[in-house]
């Protein structure tokens, strides 16, 4: 038939090419396509397809719903996929599936290109993000994309209809990925817009901390989060902003400055007061008591308000007298009004310092009318460290430190050994520094060193071995045996007998002072300078060294000649 009508129109039959081109372009159907096609026949598995190719396809029933079959009648119409024009035996190769999936497709491209909103639903999660289900396509929303904020719990995403927008597609590997966050920024924005319009700049307003940074504050304003650097938040400088605010505190602040294209909002708190440093010292006087409020506690502090928008600080050392780390929140409330003494004001680095302590009585005063410096008192022992005793007299809370080498004379650690908790000691007040109490043990004994008060250098005093040391002799000296060392270079005059064990614990010798200062209690004795004292002296009297005598030789001729006489 086709090789008539082609004779024909190779005739010129202009009519009859017409028609048969209007034939082979209803007849024509292209791999890839969809296409609608007429039901001939509906069996127990298979329905067959006219879609007015070379022959009918068939589709298995299984690709079309319960309510889709319910509806099937012959005549009727289906869209369906061609895979394949021809098959190995010669049947055309048709899906309803596929063609529901690149219908869903082209609705994905369109809404891609669009840029369009789309509705789809989050079946699961899996690693990195999550599936979401739109046009019957499963598309991939990364975890930051789903929502704005941390999720804490994913199941109230899942299972129902959300808006999303298509940001990425791939046409050769058929992969979506869409996103939820995109949408939310956008309704941000517009909901930004709407708070920015209400507000202009200098406008005073109130918000809520929403979070703290080491560069300032979040404030949230009819939900829009604004900053408050933190050089605006006071005149005064302020180390660190959780000292003076927590997340949910109601703030009053005034707009400085608003970005209509970042759509930000910029505020101040210090812009709505005057700054206290250029009257503050012509009001205030440092050294005077006022009242302040307590606005805000620390662990080094605590901040309270002398007048609107000046705050000070009394730290912990300045709260209580006689302790240095004082728990301001042992003492002090939020809100309570204090007494307090301007200790400082610096204009430069723009701080205020208060002290609590200097307007409570110090209990230093009544221990000092009971127990002056130079008092001889009695306590007991209520603390023992490497360092020293603490005691305590039972009538003051104050607690006087003795330091070991104010134990006794021998100035070693190990005194600390003689004494114990509750133990009951007698000792002297010696003095007052950095209002501590020290006390002295050793000040109600007699000082062996007071051996040498009528001594001077030069002097000649007897010692007894204590103890022979490797490179040294320890001695005693006088009744109360001061205990000092000789060492080694010093116990000879010559080398040869400059070894500490010549001597033995006991022995009594004789020793020469080489340095004395009472002062410091310090002394240095030498067997060597006596010595050399002995042999200028023998020199002198029996002798010239020009001779080549030792001192052996002139003393053995100096008793030889005695002994004859």
């Amino acid at each position: 038939m086709i090789e008539q009508t082609l004779k024909v129109y190779n005739n010129g039959n202009a009519e009859f090419e017409a028609l048969l081109n209007e034939d082979l372009s209803q007849r024509s159907v292209k791999e890839n396509s969809i296409v609608k096609g007429k039901i001939e026949k509906i069996e127990e598995k298979f329905i067959t397809i006219d879609v007015k190719g070379k022959s009918s396809g068939m589709i298995d029933k299984t690709e079309l719903s319960r309510e889709e079959l319910d509806n099937l009648k012959v005549g009727g119409e289906l869209e369906v996929y061609i895979e394949r024009v021809e098959n190995k035996v010669g049947d055309i190769v048709l899906s309803v599936e596929k063609a529901r999936r690149a219908k869903s497709w082209k609705k994905i491209e369109d809404a891609f290109a669009k840029k369009e909103k789309v509705s789809g639903v989050v079946k699961n999660s899996v690693k990195g993000g999550f599936i979401v289900e739109i046009f019957g396509i499963f598309t991939f929303c990364p975890s930051s994309q789903l929502s704005d904020r941390p999720i804490k719990n994913t199941s109230e995403f899942f299972n129902k209809p959300l808006e999303f927008y298509i940001i990425k597609i791939d046409n050769v590997r058929m992969n979506v990925i869409s996103s939820r966050r995109a949408i939310l920024e956008e309704v941000k924005n517009q909901n930004k817009d709407e708070v920015i319009s209400k507000f202009k700049v200098n406008d005073i307003v109130e918000g809520k901390v929403k979070a703290i940074t080491s560069y300032g504050l979040f404030v949230s304003i009819e939900n829009l989060d604004c900053l408050l650097h933190s050089s605006e938040v006071s005149y005064l400088k302020i180390s660190n902003l959780n000292d003076m605010f927590s997340v949910g505190d109601s703030v009053k602040v005034q707009i400085l400055e608003i970005d209509q294209e970042a759509k930000r909002i910029s505020l101040s708190i210090k812009s709505m007061l005057p700054d206290p440093f250029v009257t503050i010292q012509e009001k205030y006087t440092v050294g005077s008591d006022y009242d302040v409020k307590i606005t805000k506690l620390s662990d080094f502090g605590a901040f309270a308000e002398l007048d609107e928008g000046i705050v000070g600080l009394i730290h912990s050392s300045e709260i209580k007298h006689m302790q240095k780390n004082v728990n301001p929140k042992s003492v002090f409330k939020i809100g309570e009004v204090i007494k307090v003494r301007l200790k400082e004001v610096d204009t430069e680095k723009r701080k205020i310092s208060f002290s609590y302590k200097d307007t409570q009585p110090n209990p230093m005063n009544d221990f000092l009318e009971k127990y002056p410096v130079g008092s001889i008192v009695d306590a007991k022992v209520v603390n023992k460290k490497d360092f020293g005793l603490f005691l305590n007299t039972g009538d003051s809370e104050i607690d006087i430190f003795v330091h070991y080498k104010q134990i006794s004379f021998n100035e070693t650690s190990k005194d600390l050994d003689d004494y114990t908790k509750g133990q009951s000691v007698q000792l002297k007040i010696i003095d007052i520094k950095d209002e501590k109490v020290n006390g002295s043990i050793r000040a109600l004994k007699k000082d062996p060193f007071n051996f040498f008060d009528d001594k001077k250098v030069k002097d000649i005093i007897s010692i007894r071995v204590a103890e022979v040391l490797d490179n040294a002799i320890k001695v005693n000296v006088g009744e109360d045996r001061y205990s000092t060392t000789i060492k080694k270079g010093d116990i000879a005059l010559e080398k040869a007998d400059q070894r500490p064990n010549r001597f033995a614990p006991g022995d009594t010798l004789d020793a020469m002072i080489s340095e004395l200062d009472l002062t410091a209690r310090k002394v240095k004795l030498s067997i060597k300078d006596l010595e050399k004292h002995q042999q200028a002296e023998a020199v002198e009297k029996y002798g010239s060294t020009a001779s080549g005598s030792s001192l052996a030789d002139i003393l053995g001729t100096a008793l030889k000649k005695k002994d004859q006489e």
